[in-house]
């Protein structure tokens, strides 16, 4: 039986289990077997084994810079790499040999990965590696070196970065990258979004682009309430989104990711309705005049594809960057990411959403652009590819 591993390194949140897990359902389908291996072992644990299956924790270090680069800001990924032990030999070749150790005891025929730099080491010369993501988590591996998405230099030298990495292969043995990028760039890759959300879209080689699955369709129901918020709990933010929609006349609903009752019950006193359980995003969203979310790329996508508004409360860098490419469309209002912001801004912010017309004539035309332009499948596309490449080895 042949086998495939599904990795998962950096980031946060569902999003990068929820688009490995549907590629590993159609291989399992198929005869493959397929284990995980993910960051958050807590949170995605049930979801990954109540599909049927196995799941590893990976080898991981706390987000860190050495002193000499501590201050500097985030410019590139090659920096962002420089906080999970890309810049420390003896740091990098443990969370290698590491993922070397998981990968060798599953002995897959092939890896797909999901912002998994250092899964892609471990595997660089041995065995092939189908990386998948979005703009963020997947720069171009065709380039010589990370650019830079910021007005700033980048916080680590690019040749220290390869200079670490290489360091790390001669110790073990193993074939020497000569670019960092290219470890995450692998045999195939696919960007799981529509190039209007992915700035490197020109850049890119031996790529194909598209959301994974084919988006809801527009919706053609009359709004009911102002708005739906789906927000994180654990963003301290959240507290001032919160604070704007108790205090004003707005209809609305919310779920509250990473909240117990004990926290749902505070905020439905002060007047707001809090969902245990996320509802079905279509009909949320069809919902409500207005969808206040942090911006993660497959939510963002769905709104667009619905039709409504939104409004962007990012919790990082990438999240503002997404919400920026769509405020290009015209459909959205975007706050500052960095939690400067007050909840009297969160108002202004919906305020402007639901009076403006331009949001929703905006978000209605792109609606019908990506339904003329669909039904996308970039998953048929990546598990065609799949089963072709472990059919030839």
């Amino acid at each position: 039986m042949k086998r495939v591993l599904f990795a998962w390194e950096i980031g946060d949140g569902l999003g990068h289990v929820s688009r490995l897990l549907p590629i590993a359902s159609i291989l399992k389908d198929n005869g493959v077997e397929c284990a995980f291996v993910v960051r958050n072992l807590i949170v995605t644990h049930s979801m990954i084994v109540h599909a049927g299956f196995r799941v590893f924790q990976a080898p991981l270090v706390a987000p860190y810079a050495p002193p000499e680069v501590r201050d500097k800001v985030i410019a590139s990924i090659g920096d962002v790499l420089a906080t999970v032990g890309y810049v420390e030999p003896d740091k990098l070749t443990a969370l290698t040999d590491g993922w070397a150790a998981i990968i060798d005891s599953f002995d897959p025929d092939l890896l797909i990965t999901d912002y998994s730099p250092t899964a892609g080491l471990a595997a660089f010369g041995e065995r092939p590696v189908v990386p998948i993501g979005d703009w963020f988590t997947l720069p171009p591996g065709n380039w010589s070196e990370f650019r830079t998405f910021k007005d700033a230099p980048n916080r680590v030298a690019p040749a220290r970065l390869l200079e670490t990495v290489q360091e790390v292969q001669r110790r073990r043995g193993k074939t020497l990258p000569d670019r960092v990028p290219a470890l995450m760039h692998g045999a195939r890759n696919f960007v799981v979004t529509i190039p209007e959300l992915d700035p490197y879209h020109s850049f890119r080689e031996n790529t194909e682009a598209s959301p994974l699955q084919p988006l809801s369709a527009p919706t053609t129901q009359e709004s009911v309430q102002d708005y739906f918020a789906y927000l994180s709990h654990g963003y301290a933010g959240t507290q001032k989104v919160l604070e704007a929609l108790a205090a004003s006349s707005w209809s609305g609903d919310i779920y509250l990711r990473d909240a117990n009752e004990e926290v749902r019950t505070q905020w439905r006193k002060r007047g707001l309705t809090i969902h245990d359980a996320p509802r079905p995003i279509e009909q949320a969203v069809s919902d409500a005049r207005v969808v206040i979310h942090h911006g993660g790329i497959g939510t963002l996508e769905q709104v667009l594809a619905i039709g409504r508004p939104q409004c962007i409360v990012p919790r990082h860098f990438e999240q503002q960057k997404n919400g920026e490419y769509l405020g290009k469309l015209g459909s959205a209002t975007v706050m500052k990411s960095g939690n400067k912001f007050q909840p009297e801004h969160i108002v202004q912010a919906v305020s402007a959403t639901l009076t403006q017309e331009r949001f929703a004539a905006n978000a209605r035309a792109a609606a019908a652009d990506l339904e003329r332009r669909g039904p996308f499948n970039l998953l048929a596309r990546i598990t065609d590819y799949v089963l072709s490449t472990l059919n030839a080895r």
